[in-house]
This record gives structure tokens, sequence and C-alpha cells, in this order.
């Protein structure tokens, strides 16, 4: 009886964690299929301009402590309502780096996503849409530096440190709700934010904070090294 009763777990436990592992790239495209969901990414991965990322809907991604997905190619995220995609970490007590876009002239295309627990999701140097994608429990939520348009469309953050900071770029906000956060919006000087501030509101220290106020009240700002050097010990 307790030879089948520890077989039983054993085999429980197997199927439980029966995970794909994240894959490479064939004829230069990555295709994350529901049918071999969910999948685990131990390390980072930096995918180059000349790969793409393809996502179906329903697909789930365990990130290791650490990994950061880096893309530089076409992208297309597909969840839907009812079977979205999903970034978090495999293991509740660590955080992952986070998933970074810089895809250039790439348009990228991000549907129905989760990411949750990441230290930092960015935007650098690229253009796409995120449509009904949820930020929930990151350090920060999305850091948007030098993009030329970045369309927020039906998205939501909850509980990240920094929500969404916006650099040297261009945020089109619509639908898209800040709130229960630590800081909401912020934008530094030269940043160009198209929407309605409303929806930003309930955050614990500010819900809007801009670098040209700070910048009047305190006569400086934290440089990009500073912040670098604050982050690499995180």
């Amino acid at each position: 009886m307790k030879k089948a009763l520890v077989i039983a777990l054993m085999a429980s436990f197997t199927v439980a964690f029966a995970v794909t592992p994240f894959p490479g790239p064939k004829g230069h495209k990555v295709f994350l299929k529901a049918s071999k969901s969910p999948y685990l990414l131990e390390n980072s991965v930096v995918l180059p301009a000349t790969d793409s990322l393809v996502i179906e809907a329903g697909v789930e991604v365990f990130m290791s402590g650490y990994a950061k997905l880096l893309l530089r190619g076409s992208v297309q995220i597909l969840g839907t309502s009812q079977k979205p995609v999903a970034f978090r970490n495999a293991d509740s007590s660590d955080s992952w780096n986070g998933v970074h876009f810089a895809t250039g002239s790439q348009y990228f295309v991000v549907r129905n996503l989760v990411i949750e627990n990441a230290f930092r999701n960015t935007v650098t140097q690229s253009s796409g849409i995120f449509e009904n994608v949820h930020f929930v429990n990151n350090y920060y939520g999305l850091w948007v530096e030098n993009a030329p348009k970045v369309e927020l469309v039906g998205c939501s953050f909850r509980r990240n440190r920094f929500a969404l900071s916006v650099g040297t770029g261009s945020v089109y906000f619509k639908k898209t709700e800040i709130r229960d956060n630590v800081f909401g919006l912020y934008l530094e000087k030269g940043a160009t934010f198209v929407g309605d501030i409303a929806p930003i509101h309930d955050n614990l220290e500010a819900d809007v904070r801009r670098e040209s106020d700070e910048m009047a009240g305190k006569g400086r700002k934290v440089s990009h090294s500073v912040w670098q050097r604050i982050e690499a010990g995180f």
C-alpha cells in the first residue's frame, strides 16, 4: 500500500512539473505553441533582428531567477481574452530580469499578455502596441526609452513599484489604468505622453511625476548611470 502511494505521488509530481524548455529558432523563427505549454526559460535569451518570435494564445512561460528575454526581431504575442499568454517567475521567491523589446524598425504586437514578478520590462528604440496587457507586481512595470511610438490600449498596471516610466519617447495611452502601485506615471524631460491621465489614481506615493517639476524643485536629476548602479545591486 505504501509503495503504491509513493509511486502515485511521484507520478503526480512529474506531471505537475512537466514543462517544455524554451526553444531555439528554427528557420529564424521561435514559435511557442499552446499544445506544448508551459515553457521554462532557465537562462537569458537574446533573439537577433533576423529571428522572429510568435506566441500562441494560452501559452505560459515560467522564468527562472534573473532570466531575461531580449527581443530584437519581429514579435507577435497573440493571446486572447479567454486564453491570455503569461510570463511568470518559476520560483515565487525569485524575480526574473524581464522582457526587453529592442525591435528597431520592426513593429511589435503584444495582445492579452500578463507579465508578473519581473525586475524591469523595457521598450528601447522600438515601436509597437500593447493591447490588454497586464503588468503585475514588477519592480518597473514598463520603461519606455527612445521609442518613436508605443501604444498602450486597454492595459493595466497593478502592484508595481514604478508602474510606467517614459523617457525620450512617445506613448499613446488609451483605456489603460494605473492604480495600486507605489509610483504611477513618471515622465522624463522630453517625453511625449498622449492620453487621459484620469485612470492614473490611487497609487501610494504619487500618481503622476514629471522630471521637469523635480528639476525645478531640486535643480538636478538622477543620471542613468546612477540608476544602473542601483539596479545592479538589486
